[in-house]
């Protein structure tokens, strides 16, 4: 057997391959994948499971969230939908707040560099700022508060026996902030701001990036927009207009010229030519009669018939659709699986190079090129710069950019691997007649 569920709370590509590990170690689960890009989970698995809370409550334990519900797809939408949008918004917040006080930080720290801007304010204020004391108590927030997931996921990672992005920023920004704080006892230098700015810097990237991915469901939104709303069936010897929500198989349906098909069925009486073009791609409009099928959300152009409604919900092709093309944007193709590999390795390599960075530059520098602060220094940067983020977003993010804008333009792809190997493609066959054009001068 085989679902899929969304997944709330991954924040890198890591995160997706812990969960993907967590998944596959669940008893009953033959296998499992995670998409970071759609933050979609697909597991197939066998008899031994027989709730699928129990593969949920897998995902919970190491610190995400996995919507289960499947009453309806709608419900999974439904909340899938209100979380991102808090999520999105307790970003917002997180952005703004930090950004605030990393400027009254780097304006504190480094005084030198904003000669004018300090002079025009009080001697006061200017004297506060300056003070290391102030300096900490307003980096304190920004490093546990808005960088607290960076704790969470650093934490859910050694539980795993996994490194990933937030471990080397947990790691870089919680160092530059205790080698700040033991300078209150030991003439060392201060990097409240290395910390504050960095963890801001990172979030707001992360808030760009959650804004972004909020809008690549629109294809499958506008597909869902091509369904009728309502049906008017035949019951009780009248007809009435119901949610189509609420047509049952075997109700009889009336359609009248110029209206969508509710749901998918079989017509029963009356004829008439409908528009299939939504499913076909058939410009030229379908004669039909008593005993042919009906698509839901096609339009009926011109007579008036009934039909027996034999596929309703997420039975309809219109559904099944739906369906193909979230599936195609959260499937994994072979070049993700390689990305996934390399950033497997590289958080290691990353830690082991930002400690041989301290190493070296401690041993073999000389003042003031060389000594204890400026190995810091350098550590700090390898950590912070070597976030393999993009490594495992860009494949996910363009699968699910040119599976939506395909599905935009009436182009349906299967999945992402049939996208990839789409290029070595030497002929396409079409069962359309193509539209006169000028002939080629050569």
């Amino acid at each position: 057997m085989k679902t899929s569920f969304p997944i709330i709370g991954m924040h890198c590509a890591s995160c997706a391959k812990n969960i993907e590990r967590a998944l596959r170690k669940t008893q009953g689960v033959t296998d499992a994948a995670v998409n970071y890009g759609s933050e979609q989970a697909t597991v197939d698995f066998d008899e031994k499971i027989s709730d699928i809370k129990t593969i949920g409550k897998a995902v919970e334990n190491i610190g995400y969230k996995a919507i289960t519900d499947q009453q309806s797809e709608k419900t999974a939408d439904q909340i899938k939908e209100e979380a991102k949008k808090k999520e999105l918004a307790e970003l917002k917040t997180k952005v703004v707040i930090s950004s605030i006080l990393s400027v009254f930080i780097v304006l504190g720290s480094f005084p030198e560099w904003f000669g004018n801007t300090l002079s025009s304010l009080s001697y006061q204020l200017t004297a506060t700022l300056t003070n290391p004391y102030v300096l900490l108590v307003l980096t304190i927030p920004v490093q546990f508060w808005a960088g607290w997931s960076f704790y969470q996921a650093t934490w859910s990672g050694f539980k795993n026996r996994t490194a990933g992005m937030e471990t080397l920023i947990a790691i870089g920004t919680s160092a530059a902030f205790g080698y700040s704080v033991l300078s209150f006892w030991f003439p060392t230098p201060k990097y409240f701001d290395t910390a504050a700015v960095i963890i801001t810097l990172i979030l707001l990237g992360r808030y760009l990036e959650a804004k972004a991915k909020a809008h690549t469901s629109d294809a499958i939104k506008k597909l869902l927009h091509l369904q009728a709303k309502t049906a008017r069936v035949i019951r009780g010897g009248k007809e009435i207009d119901i949610p189509i929500e609420d047509v049952k198989v075997g109700d009889i349906v009336r359609v009248r010229p110029g209206e969508k098909i509710p749901v998918d069925g079989k017509i029963s009486e009356g004829a008439s030519t409908i528009d299939e073009s939504m499913v076909t791609g058939e410009s030229i409009p379908v004669d039909k009669k008593v005993g042919d099928i009906v698509i839901g959300a096609t339009i009926n152009k011109t007579g008036t018939f009934l039909f027996l409604a034999t596929k309703i919900g997420s039975e309809t092709m219109l559904s099944q659709i739906v369906k193909m093309v979230a599936e195609a944007q959260s499937s994994r193709a072979p070049i993700a699986r390689l990305a996934d590999v390399v950033s497997g390795y590289f958080v290691p390599i990353v830690l082991m190079t930002a400690v041989a960075t301290f190493v070296i530059w401690f041993d073999t520098g000389t003042p003031p090129a060389g000594g204890f602060t400026n190995a810091f220094t350098n550590m700090i940067a390898v950590l912070i710069i070597a976030c393999p983020c993009a490594l495992g977003l860009a494949t996910p993010t363009a699968i699910m950019v040119g599976t939506g804008r395909g599905a935009e333009h009436g182009i349906l792809i299967k999945d992402a691997e049939a996208l990839e190997i789409a290029h070595k493609t030497k002929v396409a066959v079409f069962d359309k007649p193509a539209p006169l054009r000028a002939a080629n001068p050569r």
